[in-house]
């Protein structure tokens, strides 16, 4: 045990049971001084206590005196009775003597004073609750430090003394203590930092050290805090950054850090708590914009708050479905990339379609861009950029041209269309250029042409209409072919229309596809193509004069579904250009009933729904045992559009309930949900 504040009477040695005599002495004694009013005038004195050790008497005699006992707001048995295992707040084990004390629970009792370190000669304390909080015990506080002795109890699970007004340090020797569940020491007036210590409390399940001044970082140590579920962190003077090693904690459920000192990025790895219910990280000093991981994580926390700080979330297509998230709103300021490449990055994604590339992780989504999909860099500069086969479509991007550091570039196998733009020719850094098996037209600027001859791998090859002139200065390079294109005299362009403003109108079980040319004298026929099947020419229509600039063709026969088509014109040469595809979506009938998120839930819940058929509809939760609980719809909703509703917790007692689908009185669907209170 740890040298401590000692008991003010000598420890005797244990006393055996109190005989027969000794109590009738005892009752005798009570009797004489029945009369006095003084709690102290009728307390016998250890010596003759029952049920416990005189060590224990003068322990718990100590921590009555200590605390100004006589002004508790309860003070049942204590110093009156010789039962002490029946005396407020005590609770002991077994009913043999010596009866051991395993529970002290005087919360709300206005304990005013100092906490006793002799409490550690109680070796079999289970818990110690002395929290002050409730109506009327405000003023009336314990104060002092902490005991350091506390760290001898080897059988204690819960430590609770908050809203007292300790002072000094947390001490370390707490994290002796190998069974404490619970460790609440809010709202005192603790300082200094969070000792490492207490990483060692390994069955820590609770620890709340809410509204004290506490600075420094967060430790480390805490990482080993595997079976965390409570983390109170709130009000305090913390700082440093918010450590990785909190998305490892994954029994979190609760971790509060708001109104503290904590700067730099909130980090990706919270999105690993997947119990997490509670997440505020108001009032500190955090920046950046949020990763789209951690937003979408943020955003189906029902509990969130990230206000008052240097936090932004992008206004950008990965985002487009996190309206708000933890308070804050998408901000067209805010720019989840950030570095000298980031604007011409963010150019290629918007431009080529990249919410539907097959590869697209960490785009517009994370701070690095060297973490994202495609883009290798050395030294922090960008090197490689290579998404080939990745669904890229509309024109091949002129702002590739300011990536300056850029060695190999390699898009091949994708639907750019449109020139090889000029600027491609600044690229001087580049060793390797790609853009074969793409749509692009047009001649080859003589710049890249250039540039073309100097690569060590250099490939336009099967391409829409891209191609060399053999005029003098492109012969002047002397290298033939160039980028495995063959010199040309016909590469003058090709007479090829524009196709305005495609669209898919769906019909019952059709769509029609209607487009628009400019007027030409070219023998053009038009190639309708289903791009779902990579593609297949499906039907075609031919120009037949000059006067005509408006064509349709219908498809017919469709199964309910989304479809997609693009137009083919190809010219009396063989050259021809594509359209961007255009999609079109025949729906089902009947009603059709998304899953329920989150799920489980302890606010309220989503359900979506989208009715195919005309009617009305009736969606209802049902507990257990088939009763009607709530009526979350009944109605007629509008046709093909999504319904959104919420199931409310108000009422509702935790457990399982059933969601039940009816249209036109018919069973649509169902499914199982969970309600968990906080």
């Amino acid at each position: 045990m740890h040298t401590g504040e000692q008991l003010t009477s000598p420890i005797v040695p244990q006393q055996q049971p109190p005989t027969v005599m000794t109590r009738v002495v005892v009752l005798v004694v009570l009797i004489a001084v029945s009369s006095a009013t003084a709690t102290q005038a009728q307390f016998p004195g250890c010596p003759l206590i029952d049920q416990i050790t005189l060590q224990s008497c003068k322990v718990l005699e100590k921590l009555f005196y200590d605390t100004d006992g006589y002004n508790w707001r309860n003070v049942r048995g204590w110093l009156r009775t010789i039962q002490p295992c029946d005396w407020y707040g005590i609770t002991c084990r077994s009913s043999r003597w010596p009866r051991e004390i395993i529970h002290i629970d005087l919360s709300g009792n206005n304990l005013t004073g100092t906490l006793p370190g002799d409490l550690a000669f109680l070796q079999e304390l289970q818990s110690i609750r002395i929290d002050n909080s409730g109506p009327g015990v405000r003023l009336r506080k314990l104060t002092g430090q902490i005991p350091t002795t506390l760290g001898d109890l080897e059988h204690l699970e819960v430590l609770s003394l908050g809203n007292n007004a300790f002072t000094g340090t947390i001490p370390a020797e707490l994290g002796n203590l190998p069974n404490l569940r619970e460790l609440s020491l809010e709202d005192n007036e603790l300082e200094g930092p969070v000792p490492e210590r207490l990483g060692q409390l390994l069955q820590l399940q609770r620890l709340n050290l809410s509204g004290n001044g506490l600075g420094g970082p967060i430790p480390d140590t805490l990482r080993n805090l595997t079976e965390l579920e409570y983390l109170n962190l709130r009000q305090n003077m913390l700082s440093g950054d918010l450590p990785e090693w909190l998305g490892n904690l994954s029994m979190l459920r609760f971790f509060d850090a708001s109104e503290n000192q904590l700067s730099g990025r909130i980090p990706e790895e919270l999105a690993n708590l997947e119990e997490l219910l509670w997440l505020s990280l108001a009032d500190n000093n955090l920046e950046g914009s949020l990763s789209l991981s951690t937003a979408t994580f943020a955003a189906g926390i029902n509990n969130c708050s990230l206000q008052g700080n240097r936090i932004c979330i992008p206004d950008a297509p990965p985002y487009a479905n996190l309206d708000q998230v933890c308070s804050l709103s998408r901000d067209n300021t805010c720019k989840a990339c950030e570095g000298p490449n980031c604007d011409s990055l963010e150019s290629i994604y918007v431009n080529t379609g990249g919410a539907t590339w097959t590869r697209n992780n960490g785009w517009l989504a994370s701070s690095q861009p060297c973490d994202w999909d495609g883009v290798s860099c050395i030294d922090g500069e960008i090197t490689h950029l290579i998404l080939p086969n990745n669904d890229m479509t509309g024109k091949l991007p002129a702002s590739l041209s300011s990536i300056e550091s850029l060695e190999v570039l390699d898009l091949s196998g994708n639907s750019l269309q449109g020139p090889v733009p000029a600027k491609y020719a600044a690229l001087t850094s580049l060793d390797t250029l790609n853009l074969s098996n793409n749509k692009l037209t047009g001649a080859l600027p003589h710049p890249v042409a250039v540039l073309g001859v100097e690569l060590s791998h250099c490939n336009l090859s099967n391409n829409a209409g891209v191609c060399v002139p053999d005029s003098p200065e492109y012969v002047a390079l002397d290298t033939t072919p160039i980028c495995r294109l063959q010199l040309r005299g016909d590469c003058l362009g090709y007479d090829l229309v524009a196709v305005d403003e495609l669209k898919a109108v769906p019909g019952e079980r059709s769509i029609q596809l209607i487009w628009s040319i400019t007027p030409s004298s070219s023998n053009i026929t038009f190639f309708v193509e289903d791009t779902q099947l990579q593609p297949m020419t499906i039907g075609q229509v031919q120009v037949d004069s000059e006067a005509q600039t408006n064509f349709t063709y219908t498809i017919e026969d469709l199964d309910p579904g989304r479809y997609s088509f693009q137009i083919r014109q190809v010219a009396a040469n063989g050259a021809y250009r594509v359209t961007g595809p255009v999609t079109a979506e025949l729906y089902v009938e009947g009603l059709v009933t998304e899953k329920v998120y989150p799920n489980p839930f302890s606010t309220e819940a989503i359900l979506q729904f989208t009715s195919g058929t005309y009617g009305s509809v009736d969606i209802a939760l049902y507990d257990l045992l088939g009763r009607r609980i709530q009526t979350l719809f009944s109605g007629t909703p509008p046709l093909h559009q999504s319904t959104r509703i919420k199931i409310k917790a108000h009422g509702l007692s935790a457990g399982t309930y059933m969601v039940r689908s009816r249209i036109e009185g018919r069973p649509a669907s169902s499914q199982r949900i969970v309600f968990v209170k906080d």
